[in-house]
């Protein structure tokens, strides 16, 4: 290999257009400034090759992420991720009101139904609001409270069962505080249109009161339990597992209706939760050989270092991929553009 082809394999680090205009001027400098006899880069040049290869893939990053449709995507998902955040914590505070109102004088008998899962789940609602009306930094600062409460409460359940199940809804609202504190050219409301809004709306409404009216109506009472890794609730009744898989669909129609541009944006930035979601319910469970997990009287083994590092890079390696794909259809003269 020849000093000028070594430069050019360190050169290839770099952002494509960057080489475009500038390869060919960096390796005449290179070859000007090398050594007589000198027959590959020196540490020196190739530790400031490689550095000067991340910073220009981080400016060209930041660059992408800079787009209107990218600030308009992270607030759409900053409104969505926060409405279902709220059915998750708010289903059971509702069904614990709906059974006092049924005339259950306790209720379900958890004292704990109402505080602290309520009173989170009513902040996760006025996150939503406050991004509805385009309140982004005041929503923002609201998430970071929730977000530490979802951190907190899965880092409970691994204290004393070893699991990661449920880590994904932590992952999604460390999510919201970012996305929210982007600044978009318009409010959620503006470029969601009414009927989407009123989409989630309805899929809020659904998807939360999903418990309560099979618990009133007494619907579910001879139906045997529905068991199923994504509906995200213990063994529900038949009619409950029904109008939960209703609002969820309904959460779906209100992002995969939304134009092309935001679609594929809002669809990259869930990647890390939806790989997180995988890894956790299917990957990191007790069979197969690198993710395998014994389990002891009933109770998981603790994660490996290894495994911690899958369950770290990979919804990042995900995310970077989904996110290379959406540019490169979007390339002008790429044939899915």
């Amino acid at each position: 290999m020849t000093l000028e082809h070594g430069y050019r394999w360190l050169l290839a680090c770099y952002p494509r257009a960057y080489r475009r205009q500038y390869e060919d001027e960096l390796i005449g400098v290179l070859l000007d400034d090398a050594s007589p006899g000198q027959r590959r880069p020196v540490p020196r040049d190739v530790l400031a090759l490689l550095g000067g290869a991340l910073h220009a893939h981080v400016r060209q990053a930041g660059a992408r992420f800079s787009g209107d449709a990218w600030r308009e995507a992270a607030q759409a998902l900053g409104l969505i991720a926060a409405l279902m955040l709220f059915v998750r914590d708010a289903r059971v505070p509702v069904l614990h009101l709906a059974m006092f109102a049924d005339s259950y004088p306790e209720g379900l008998g958890e004292p704990f139904v109402l505080w602290p899962v309520g009173f989170v789940a009513l902040l996760w609602l006025t996150v939503a609001v406050s991004a509805v009306f385009g309140w982004g930094r005041a929503a923002a600062a609201i998430a970071v409270c929730c977000a530490a409460f979802e951190v907190v409460r899965v880092a409970e359940d691994y204290g004393q069962y070893s699991t990661v199940r449920n880590l994904w809804p932590a992952v999604l609202a460390a999510m919201v505080p970012l996305v929210l504190a982007v600044r978009a050219p318009r409010s959620a409301t503006a470029f969601l249109a009414r009927w989407r809004l009123g989409t989630l709306a309805a899929a809020t409404l659904v998807s939360v009161g999903a418990p309560s009216i099979a618990q009133v109506t007494g619907a579910d009472d001879s139906t045997t339990p529905v068991y199923g890794t994504l509906i995200f609730t213990a063994a529900p009744g038949r009619i409950e597992a029904i109008l939960l898989t209703a609002g969820y669909l309904l959460f779906a129609l209100a992002i995969l209706s939304t134009p092309a541009v935001l679609r594929r944006r809002l669809l990259a930035l869930v990647v890390p939760v939806a790989a997180t979601l995988l890894l956790t319910r299917v990957g990191l469970g007790t069979t197969g050989t690198f993710l395998e997990r014994p389990s002891h009287d009933g109770v998981l083994a603790a994660l490996t270092p290894a495994q911690w590092l899958v369950l770290a890079l990979t919804p990042a390696l995900f995310f970077a991929v989904a996110v290379a794909v959406l540019h490169h259809r979007e390339r002008p003269g790429s044939q899915g553009a």
